[in-house]
């Protein structure tokens, strides 16, 4: 099962991580490309002093696959992904395919997407996105991706999605710039996309994995991802259902959140057992967020 004459599009967003980036351009040219298409990888580089110019042209000087290579000067998450966008359709893509700087596939990650695309008659395709860190041993790794390849996503994220251009060419979605320093664009995005009767598509084996640095193995970026993540959700919610159906939606969330967190920390004292510290932290800073973004206070993340 292989989609054939296609023009597709790798896009790949970055900032100021050179060594990540290096890395998930190697693993890139290690996948099984699918016969009889185009390919074309794309990088924006979100850093007007080109910090990965120099990691584009080493991969340009020893392979054949040539990067095509820009800088977005607009500052920003959404601004970058829409340049990706523009560039992608400079080169008339059919099908466009987002992977983050820190991130890196499996080589059967783009094959597993196209034959899903096809499979389900898909207009967005999706997957898990692993964590680990420099001590993971890939081969000895073992997850639970949540769904079974077929299941329709309640959101989509950017991290790991390949989607036919109809979306943007002919939808006219972008990625909306009020979210270029708080994330949840992606959200946003695909939210919008699922409201226009797009199909969304959970392809289980489609994976990528996601490179965690050691300042974000921390309690304080725990608490700092969900904060942010959870001003984003009331966000999302607002625009979805209206401010006034999202105020005692999420009263009630926190009030439930609160009672969570404070179960997990009585249970981390009982056991000392670390992920209920982690669990408390993250349904307080859940809760926190939902408060910030029920008065539209937005805390910038990517800044």
């Amino acid at each position: 099962m292989e989609q054939t004459n296609n023009h597709i599009a790798i896009c790949v967003a970055t900032y100021k991580r050179p060594d990540l980036l290096k890395e998930c351009l190697t693993k890139i040219y290690l996948l099984e490309l699918p016969k009889k298409n185009k390919i074309f990888l794309i990088v924006v580089d979100n850093d007007v002093n080109e910090t990965a110019k120099p990691t584009v042209e080493l991969f340009n000087k020893n392979y054949n696959f040539p990067i095509h290579y820009f800088v977005e000067s607009e500052r920003g998450i959404s601004s970058t992904r829409n340049r990706l966008i523009g560039e992608s359709l400079k080169l008339k893509s059919d099908i466009i395919c987002f992977i983050d700087d820190d991130e890196f596939p499996k080589k059967n990650w783009l094959i597993n997407h196209l034959n899903a695309l096809i499979k389900y008659n898909a207009d967005v395709v999706t997957g898990p996105v692993i964590s680990v860190t420099d001590k993971t041993h890939l081969d000895l790794i073992t997850y639970d991706t949540k769904f079974e390849t077929g299941h329709t996503p309640r959101h989509v994220a950017a991290g790991n999605v390949l989607f036919k251009s109809k979306l943007v060419k002919e939808q006219g979605l972008r990625f909306d710039p009020i979210y270029n320093f708080t994330g949840g664009e992606d959200f946003h995005f695909f939210d919008r996309s699922s409201s226009k009767k797009n199909k969304h598509v959970w392809v289980a084996d489609a994976i990528i994995f996601e490179h965690i640095t050691a300042e974000r193995q921390t309690n304080k970026y725990l608490f700092f991802r969900h904060f942010t993540g959870g001003i984003n959700n009331v966000i999302q919610y607002k625009y979805k259902k209206g401010r006034v159906i999202a105020w005692p939606h999420f009263i009630l969330k926190i009030i439930g959140k609160i009672i969570g967190s404070i179960i997990a920390f009585i249970t981390y004292i009982v056991t000392f057992k670390k992920p209920r510290l982690e669990k408390c932290i993250i349904k307080l800073a859940s809760a926190f967020g939902y408060l910030f973004g029920l008065f539209n206070i937005i805390i910038e993340r990517y800044r």
